[in-house]
């Protein structure tokens, strides 16, 4: 009974926790670390082998400890770590300054004054890990938050609060792109291959793409055929340094140019080389102002458009003009035919269906650069004469392709001034009912014709007999001329052979 009840006779109690007592008796008096629990059923062996010694039965009371215990069971872990930090940061504020004065103030003690401080900022910083605020707030020091506040519920929530903003601000902030680490020439490169409509939607994107997608490499050639453009469309595309452009039946909303306070309009040129306005459904003066933004044309398409004086002059302005197709053209006169003479590098020109008068036939014959090779000048009904075939022939001696089909006034001296043309290769005479059918049998025999169209003028039996004979020469091959036009047949993804499609 003694033995099992050793426990009654010696009473083991706690002052203020167990001491530590590693290092024996001659360190009882060292700092002391609290211990909640009950110890009267620990045996004083296991205490001894420990290190820990027993204490007195006067030291300390059993009311006290039980006033310990509870009061560390109402501590929580959260509010004894702010209480860490609080003591930290009035450390840090109540150094006195006679210790930093001190010499025994050595780099150990300013190191952990260093850590300390840290310590608090890295705790204040806690509740909001990314650094900024989802609302503008004002700043309250750490010590404000938790002075006097012990209420472990009102923590928890201003935390899973925090955490909400937190998780929020991540979700919006988007991850970096791998395009953002590409170089501007990389990402150029890439938009080469884009079509213009994925082109345009990669300008969207951001201001670096926008400035990127401006790049001239990117818009050399365009095709806006069968489109319908709204207004200032035109002013905001030729300043990207366009150089081949088809706007063939696209309807061109008036003003084609707005206000813009970057470019200067009156005195803005394109980079225009090669322009086709086929059948454009455009307003006379925006078509004026296009053409007078012009100076580098190469090769220029005005099929059935309305011209005027203004229109003529600022094509011949285009000096290095190669190739005009104006055929079925309203409104040229003499006077808007003066632009001709300019034209010094003009090859080819299609004036067909013009409905020229006699004096507009005679200037062209008289006036045409001697560099012209390729023209067709059809549809004079009543206009053209064998005079001024004979002047076309002194003015342009070194012609390849002439079409003079459906002028009905020329007769059997014509084909004496056509016979003089030795580099001629195509004639077409179609619908010219003044000259005899057997005069296709003395055109067989210039040196170079390759192609006789006389469509309307020779039957059946006379063609199989003519193709028997002169198996050199093709006749009626082509029905419609091709001089200066800018797409032939089924191609419609190019203009004068250069691809504009993506």
């Amino acid at each position: 009974m003694s033995e099992t009840c050793w426990y009654n006779s010696k009473k083991m109690r706690l002052d203020d926790g167990c001491n530590n007592n590693l290092n024996g008796d001659s360190e009882q008096e060292s700092e002391k670390w609290s211990c909640a629990g009950d110890t009267s059923l620990v045996e004083p062996e296991i205490l001894q082998d420990m290190g820990v010694s027993m204490l007195a039965d006067g030291e300390a009371s059993r009311e006290s400890l039980q006033a310990m215990k509870t009061q560390e069971c109402t501590i929580s872990p959260k509010n004894f770590t702010t209480e860490k930090h609080l003591k930290n940061s009035q450390l840090k504020h109540e150094i006195p300054k006679e210790s930093l004065n001190n010499d025994n103030f050595d780099n150990e003690n300013l190191n952990r004054l260093i850590l300390e401080t840290a310590e608090i900022i890295d705790y204040a910083a806690l509740n909001n890990e990314s650094g900024h605020s989802a609302k503008k707030e004002k700043y309250v020091h750490p010590t404000e938050n938790y002075k006097g506040n012990s209420n472990e519920s009102t923590d928890k929530v201003t935390i899973k609060n925090h955490e909400l903003a937190n998780k929020k601000k991540q979700n919006i902030m988007p991850e970096e792109s791998i395009l953002g680490s590409f170089s501007d020439e990389l990402i150029l490169m890439i938009f080469k291959y884009l079509p213009k409509a994925s082109l345009v939607q990669s300008m969207l994107v951001c201001k670096r793409w926008y400035r990127i997608g401006l790049d001239e490499v990117l818009w050399t050639r365009l095709d806006l055929g069968n489109k319908i453009i709204t207004k200032g469309t035109l002013g905001n595309i030729l300043p990207r340094g366009i150089q081949i452009l088809r706007l063939a039946q696209t309807e061109i909303a008036h003003p084609a140019f707005l206000p813009n306070p970057y470019i200067d309009w009156s005195s803005f040129t394109c980079k225009l080389q090669y322009l086709d306005l086929s059948m454009v459904g455009i307003n006379i003066i925006d078509l004026a102002e296009i053409l007078a933004k012009c100076r580098q044309l190469k090769k220029l398409s005005l099929e059935n458009c309305k011209l005027n004086e203004a229109c003529c002059t600022a094509i011949g302005e285009n000096e290095n003009l190669e190739v005009l197709n104006l055929t079925m053209c309203e409104g040229i006169n003499t006077k808007c035919l003066k632009f001709l003479t300019a034209l010094k590098s003009l090859t080819a020109l299609n004036v067909g269906w013009c409905t020229l008068d006699a004096q507009s036939v005679a200037f062209i014959c008289t006036s045409l650069p001697s560099s012209v090779v390729r023209l067709n000048i059809a549809g004079c009904r009543r206009s053209m004469t064998d005079e001024d075939i004979q002047n076309l022939v002194k003015q342009c001696p070194s012609m390849v392709e002439l079409d003079l089909s459906d002028c009905t006034l020329l007769t059997i001296n014509t084909i004496q001034h056509l016979m003089s043309l030795t580099n001629l290769e195509h004639l077409s005479l179609s619908r010219c009912y003044s000259i005899s059918p057997s005069m296709s049998s003395r055109l067989a025999s210039m040196p170079k014709l390759k192609y006789l169209d006389f469509f309307g003028m020779l039957t059946n039996d006379a063609v199989k007999l003519f193709k028997s004979r002169y198996k050199h020469v093709e006749l009626n091959k082509y029905m419609f001329s091709s001089i200066a036009r800018p797409t032939v047949g089924i191609r419609r993804t190019s203009i004068w052979g250069l691809q504009v499609k993506d």
